[in-house]
């Protein structure tokens, strides 16, 4: 396997407020596991990680260098975000060889207008934006495009049909990916958008009045 070198820093797991100096040094707290592999509990470089992270990137195969010692193969398989800032707060690297498949959730892509909205007035919706892959690290593909050019009003499109290659599927087959509802569904929901958006309306307006008046009886004051 071709491997990128991600440096790291090994570090005792202890209190909140520890891995708040790091994070605030520009390092993610983070821990090495998996089949074989006593978890690590580590630190790396918020930038480094960052490139790693680029769009396509998301599975990129790594070397994890822990305090100048090769030899640790990993792939970031989970993190969590800051729920305020949004930047990543803890990883999670599994540790990986080239001939066991490891389970992946990578983006789907959806080109094209298809031709039963261009051409049929049908509702297009993409229900799922992810799917999950079981792969061997070589194999994992950073995203699973489909081409919906040729897709007729009234289909409701299934994860099973997807055509993969070297991968197989792990979320469930009938995932719905995306719909293209008909032309009268189509109608009858934007039908009952507007009628939602028109109850809503004159139970705004009271509301505001009343919100009004206080204003109103103070400038008479």
């Amino acid at each position: 396997m071709q491997l990128t070198t991600l440096k790291a820093t090994s570090r005792v797991s202890g209190s909140s407020r520890a891995t708040g100096r790091l994070r605030k040094e520009g390092q993610i707290p983070a821990v090495y596991y998996g089949k074989g592999q006593e978890a690590v509990s580590i630190s790396v470089n918020a930038q480094d990680v960052a490139k790693v992270l680029a769009p396509g990137k998301r599975y990129t195969l790594l070397d994890l260098e822990i305090d100048g010692k090769a030899g640790n193969p990993a792939v970031i398989y989970n993190y969590q975000k800051d729920s305020i800032s949004f930047a990543i707060d803890h990883i999670d690297f599994l540790k990986i060889d080239e001939a066991t498949p490891i389970t992946v959730r990578v983006p789907v892509v959806l080109k094209g207008l298809p031709v039963g909205v261009k051409n049929e007035g049908g509702l297009f919706s993409q229900i799922s934006r992810y799917i999950k892959l079981s792969a061997t690290p070589e194999k994992i593909p950073a995203n699973v495009t489909l081409d919906i050019s040729d897709f007729h009003a009234g289909v409701t499109f299934y994860a099973k049909a997807l055509k993969l290659e070297g991968v197989k599927l792990a979320s469930p087959e009938r995932t719905v990916i995306f719909t293209i509802s008909t032309k009268a569904k189509a109608a009858k929901i934007e039908a009952a958008e507007e009628a939602l958006v028109a109850s809503v309306a004159p139970a705004a307006a009271p509301a505001a009045d009343a919100a009004a008046a206080p204003a109103a009886d103070a400038d008479k004051k």
